[in-house]
């Protein structure tokens, strides 16, 4: 007879490792990211320059497009969303998924917020933008961080949890769209700069791949007891 095969034990899955270490390298370029920005004026300007060119760009219908997009990026919306999407899971069992989507919305957001006043950077001038401008800092971009991690974890679970191969790819191809599009329209309608964007990426990628580890953590010792 063949011996049953052990579980392994989550010490010896890499999975939370490499979570981590996707999460340090994100969380390091995001510090170097706000050096630049708060101390080299060279990055400043091509910053503004390439903010700028986004700005520019005219193609009939894009401003409505980016005001959708901007929309559904909201801090309301996205909360809203979130709830809907957690019952949801509830609904179908999977706790675990629903916990892990609003502990990483919650705490991803919180941690944008707060960054944005620690790092104190102006928005571009009232002159740029398209839409009333905001009352509070400008980085990192609290809509692009939002839609990122929200579109992040579904495009996580539809890779563990899908069987359709067209289910994952439809999902993956929501989180890019989604991600640039709503991060884009924000640079697009004058009231962030292109390195607010990719500094929200990158702390939305830290705290994801940290998520997504623990997740696996906890899945796999549940599992095994």
């Amino acid at each position: 007879m063949r011996r049953k095969k052990q579980a392994q034990p989550w010490s010896r899955d890499p999975t939370p490792g490499v979570a981590v270490l996707v999460a340090s390298i994100a969380a390091i370029g995001f510090v170097l990211l706000t050096a630049a920005v708060l101390f080299f004026p060279a990055f400043q300007q091509i910053d503004a320059r390439l903010s700028g060119f986004i700005r520019s760009i005219d193609i009939p219908g894009l401003e409505s497009l980016a005001l959708g997009l901007t929309f559904i990026g909201q801090g309301r919306v996205m909360a809203v969303l979130t709830v809907i999407v957690a019952i949801w899971l509830l609904f179908r069992s999977m706790r675990a998924e629903a916990v892990l989507l609003c502990a990483t919305m919650a705490l991803g957001t919180a941690a944008g917020s707060l960054l944005k006043e620690v790092v104190d950077r102006a928005r571009p001038g009232f002159e740029y933008a398209r839409v009333p401008v905001p009352d509070n800092y400008s980085f990192p971009s609290g809509h692009a961080l939002a839609v990122f991690l929200f579109f992040g974890v579904f495009a996580f679970l539809s890779l563990l949890r899908a069987r359709s191969v067209q289910v994952k790819f439809w999902a993956w191809f929501a989180f890019t769209v989604m991600a640039l599009g709503v991060a884009l329209s924000r640079v697009y309608l004058g009231v962030h700069y292109l390195g607010d964007i990719i500094a929200s990426w990158m702390l939305g990628t830290a705290f994801l791949m940290l998520s997504f580890g623990a997740y696996v953590l906890w899945e796999t010792r549940m599992r095994e007891g």
